[in-house]
């Protein structure tokens, strides 16, 4: 049986403003080293499918970046008409692997999270792709905080499934990202991680349970074809594939991530990853505080930060950004408003 992974590239990265602008989104950035976090992501799963077997699914008119950063990725790019969220972006790309493979399991997976530890991620996936044999798996992180910003993975800890040395849990279904009391609370009960946005099945399995547990997407599933593509995008709904299909099911397995993971969804989540001064500043570039605290900024100019505290400071050729950076947030609402200005 093939083991494929798919990675998720079609992401506008708007939190990242003014780093990742839509032509060129986070996934196509350079953030921690010389490589993007395209290419980063898909080296961390060759060791685990083999080069041949990794694809990318992307929106129109970011092909030929994928490509560039990916020589290896051949005709292996599914593109999509307009950007719809994930579920149709699984649905597409579930149809074009069945053409193309008679029996396998699948890993979908964003291309722009950042995970540390990579040798633990390798055992992970290998055991969710065995697991995912016979059932639907996604893989949790155990929260470390009471973070409202992310969906969490509800869990039944007396069923617990050992594969090859990694936790498997029975899933009771989802939470959406909880106010401060209920994280808290979730937090202190110990039986709910962080929904990490990676999943993985087999294609049998998967078309079977989206006919029974999603029928409206399952419509969806076959109506689309070679020559209807964009027709069938203008009227899918725009769901992410955790509310269009995950959340719908009954039960599915959770492995319990033991490698360091970021979604890098914000500033504040890079702030968390970087390397930090005395006083919890993290920067990239000439950057001097003073009597500052808690602060990330990134120029590519000489800076000096004083009396400031937990503020994001950005300086590219695409614009400045100033905001506290916990404030992602109302930088999406405020950038999807100037949008529509334009």
């Amino acid at each position: 049986m093939e083991k494929i992974a798919v990675l998720m590239g079609g992401g506008k990265g708007t939190r990242f403003w003014p780093m990742s602008v839509k032509k060129r989104p986070k996934q196509f950035l350079k953030i921690f080293s010389d490589r993007t976090m395209l290419e980063i992501s898909a080296e961390r799963l060759i060791p685990i499918v083999g080069r041949e077997n990794i694809w990318v699914v992307t929106v129109k008119g970011m092909e030929e970046e994928v490509k560039k950063q990916l020589p290896f990725i051949e005709d292996r790019v599914i593109v999509e008409p307009m950007g719809r969220n994930t579920a149709p972006a699984v649905l597409l790309s579930m149809k074009r692997l069945m053409e193309v493979y008679s029996d396998f399991t699948v890993s979908f997976l964003p291309a722009d999270h950042h995970i540390e530890k990579v040798d633990e991620f390798v055992k992970q996936m290998t055991a969710a792709y065995k697991a995912a044999e016979k059932d639907v798996v996604t893989i949790g992180i155990p929260p470390t905080r009471p973070e409202t910003g992310y969906g969490y993975i509800r869990f039944d800890k007396t069923k617990r499934l050992l594969i090859d040395g990694v936790n498997f849990y029975r899933a009771l279904g989802f939470v959406e990202k909880p106010p401060l009391d209920v994280a808290l609370s979730m937090l202190k009960e110990g039986n709910y991680y962080w929904n990490s946005g990676i999943f993985v099945w087999r294609a049998s399995i998967f078309e079977e349970k989206l006919k029974e547990f999603s029928p409206v997407f399952y419509g969806y599933f076959q109506k689309l074809g070679e020559d209807n593509i964009e027709q069938v995008y203008s009227t899918i709904e725009a769901l992410p594939i955790d509310k269009a299909f995950m959340e719908k099911l009954p039960g599915f397995l959770v492995a319990e991530a033991r490698f360091s993971w970021s979604d890098l969804g914000s500033w504040l989540s890079l702030w968390e990853v970087l390397e930090k001064d005395s006083r919890e500043n993290a920067s990239r570039g000439e950057v001097y505080f003073h009597d500052s605290r808690g602060n990330l900024v990134i120029t590519g100019k000489r800076a000096i930060v004083i009396g400031a505290e937990d503020l994001a400071i950005i300086d590219t050729e695409h614009g400045l950004l100033v905001m506290k950076k916990d404030a992602s947030s109302a930088l999406k609402k405020l950038l999807e408003s100037m949008e529509k200005d334009d």
